[in-house]
């Protein structure tokens, strides 16, 4: 018998919003730049891709998908 072959699925990235973006409080968004991770231990911190961190007034940002 053959072996099973898994279905090949691929995963689109979700980018990552803060919880501050995704209730509103844009302008107290502390996770716009990524932060330096601690040196003993491995954990990675991802950047908040709201697109109220591209523009340069942060707080003309209304209209944001959430």
């Amino acid at each position: 018998m053959k072996p099973r072959r898994q279905p090949h699925t691929t995963v689109a990235a979700i980018p990552y919003r803060s919880t501050a973006c995704r209730i509103g409080t844009h302008p107290t968004c502390a996770e716009a730049s990524p932060l330096s991770p601690p040196v003993d231990i491995p954990v990675v911190y991802e950047r908040c891709d709201c697109l109220c961190h591209s523009t340069p007034d942060r707080f003309a940002c209304a209209g944001v998908e959430q």
